[in-house]
């Protein structure tokens, strides 16, 4: 299981924080060329936002193995927040009728990061 939680943490990494760092850095009108096409229902400031609430969340992710000194809490807190914000996605997508692979690719990474919290959370507990 821990191999599998490894795996959904780096795919959580690449993928949030990737498209995190390209909400907060690339122009509005980019974005949407790319097909991120929910874009034109928010305002700028609010893109910016939940790019940089995925990087700071990617960030709560990887910290604690980089720096030993924080709670390794601060994992399955990180994973929590991510997976709240595809709730987001998820609820966007839908609404928008945008294509079925933006809603699946939002719901599994809702459910990596929902397993990753959980499963991290007992490991954080069962060291205390």
């Amino acid at each position: 299981m821990n191999k599998l939680l490894w795996v959904f943490q780096i795919i959580l990494s690449l993928a949030l924080g990737l498209f995190g760092f390209q909400k907060v850095v690339m122009p509005i009108p980019d974005l949407i060329s790319f097909g991120m096409i929910w874009i034109e229902d928010f305002p700028a400031w609010q893109v910016r936002t939940i790019g940089a609430l995925e990087v700071l969340g990617v960030i709560g992710l990887n910290a604690p193995y980089l720096i030993k000194k924080l709670p390794k809490l601060l994992v399955s807190v990180s994973a929590g927040a991510l997976a709240l914000t595809m709730v987001g996605a998820i609820a966007t997508h839908v609404m928008r009728g945008d294509p079925l692979p933006s809603i699946i690719i939002t719901s599994a990474l809702f459910a990596m990061g929902v397993t990753v919290s959980v499963k991290r959370f007992g490991e954080a507990n069962s060291r205390v």
